[in-house]
């Protein structure tokens, strides 16, 4: 939706006024779908990796964490939609005479790569009975811990705006909601990317006969997205690219970015938890963009549609959400903007993925992050990403506990690496790039290790 169609859907009243007598209890309206199969989920077979195998069955297998919102759950849906997926192809291969050797090659690729290293070290392969009748368990269970949590009993789809919560922050943002998404965002506004290879393969290129033995290439939301790489090459963009480092809320920064553009922002999110504090009135990156946004209404359209009622952002990958709203508290001016989902790794503690063994394995595994969704900003850049405002930061770096230097270092180098089919650095894909933080000496760190490269 364009923002002059969005302004006229909001209409003229004074949110402040609404917000004095507005109750999320009594008067927050909206509708939802039905949530659909999770076994339905898209699988990017000619996109996977050893290494996304691995981070999923691991994190099926690990019951050291409360999993507040099903994650697991997702993540094994994930795992079983493989399984048939790569039985179906078994079976068409073999009425494929002039490819078959070769699709047979691949499909047992990947059957090699679905082995995962238990806490004792030894390699398993999953048992799909029992991988089935865990997942089917699991469906039954229809309480996830953010609801008990709150001293609930059972659940229903999107719990998350009926529990009453008195609080100023949480209920303007409800108020948005209500203003802007009581439908709810569109699926070809919610995109799930695994890693970065299923975004490299979006890019146009002559496609093989296994590739095209494996349709579909590429989840029906990305249409969108094929369609401007193929008009806009990534090889053909050579922007500024310029750097600009800004000391300020992310939620003030996106009202200083010219009316006119694009505008992609990272937030910096929970893996397995829709807003991270959003309900417990937490005052991280994440929260305050919901806060000052309808945003939360798009992670948990994600949640129960893309999701299959449970939330796991993947460890390599991210969610891309299109056109969530900004409202300025003072002016109540509006922006639209894009928002890549990702996450880091939280050092010293347990999640839903495991933690990196050491310093080498980190860096591998949060470049891969980086990667995905630097090349989710890529793809999803409005024409050749020339008026395009992409707004990143120390992700990480707050509870988390990344080093600020470790994280600036990385941004420079996926920056300056070729990527989705580009000649030269990937910041040139982008007209402008800011790094916003409230933190000013983190801002100073950035601007330090980014100094060093050719502009």
């Amino acid at each position: 939706m364009e923002e002059s169609d969005r302004s006229t859907a909001f209409g003229d009243s004074s949110l402040d006024t609404n917000l004095q007598s507005y109750s999320t209890t009594d008067h927050f309206n909206f509708t939802y779908q039905t949530m659909p199969d999770p076994l339905a989920v898209y699988i990017p077979v000619a996109s996977l990796t050893k290494f996304l195998l691995c981070s999923i069955l691991c994190a099926v297998s690990n019951q050291e964490r409360i999993d507040w919102n099903h994650g697991r759950r997702t993540l094994l849906a994930f795992l079983l939609a493989l399984n048939k997926r790569l039985e179906e192809l078994k079976e068409i291969a073999n009425t494929r005479d002039e490819i078959s050797d070769q699709i047979t090659r691949k499909l047992d690729e990947i059957r090699q790569w679905l082995v995962y290293e238990d806490r004792d070290g030894t390699c398993r392969e999953p048992n799909w009975n029992e991988l089935r009748e865990t997942y089917q368990k699991m469906t039954a269970d229809k309480v996830d811990d953010t609801w008990t949590y709150y001293g609930g009993h059972k659940t229903k789809p999107y719990y998350e705006l009926t529990i009453s919560v008195s609080h100023p922050d949480i209920e303007r943002s409800r108020l948005y909601m209500d203003c802007t998404r009581p439908n709810g965002f569109q699926s070809d506004e919610l995109k799930l990317y695994w890693n970065a290879e299923q975004l490299e393969q979006l890019c146009p290129k002559a496609e093989s006969q296994l590739e095209k033995f494996l349709q579909p290439l590429y989840d029906p939301s990305d249409v969108d997205a094929v369609e401007a790489l193929r008009q806009h090459p990534v090889w053909q963009r050579n922007h500024h690219g310029k750097i600009t480092y800004v000391t300020k809320g992310i939620e003030k920064a996106v009202f200083d970015v010219p009316k006119d553009a694009q505008i992609i922002l990272l937030s910096f999110a929970d893996e397995q938890s829709p807003g991270g504090g959003y309900l417990i009135r937490a005052w991280t990156q994440e929260e305050i963009i919901l806060y000052n946004s309808d945003a939360y209404r798009s992670l948990l359209d994600l949640k129960y549609g893309r999701m299959g009622g449970g939330y796991a952002i993947p460890e390599f990958g991210l969610a891309y959400v299109r056109n969530i709203c900004f409202f300025h508290r003072d002016t109540q001016e509006r922006r639209l903007t894009d928002m890549l989902v990702a996450n880091c790794y939280c050092i010293g503690a347990a999640e839903l993925y495991r933690n990196p063994k050491n310093k080498t394995e980190w860096k591998e595994k949060t470049l891969a992050k980086f990667h995905a969704f630097i090349a989710a900003a890529v793809a999803n850049t409005k024409g050749a990403g020339s008026n395009t405002y992409l707004l990143l930061g120390p992700i990480g770096t707050g509870a988390f506990g990344n080093d600020v230097q470790d994280i600036a270092k990385l941004f420079r180098e996926i920056l300056q690496s070729k990527m989705m089919g580009s000649n030269g650095p990937i910041r040139q894909a982008f007209s402008n790039i800011w790094f916003v933080c409230t933190d000013a000496w983190k801002n100073e760190i950035f601007e330090e290790i980014f100094s060093n490269i050719e502009v």
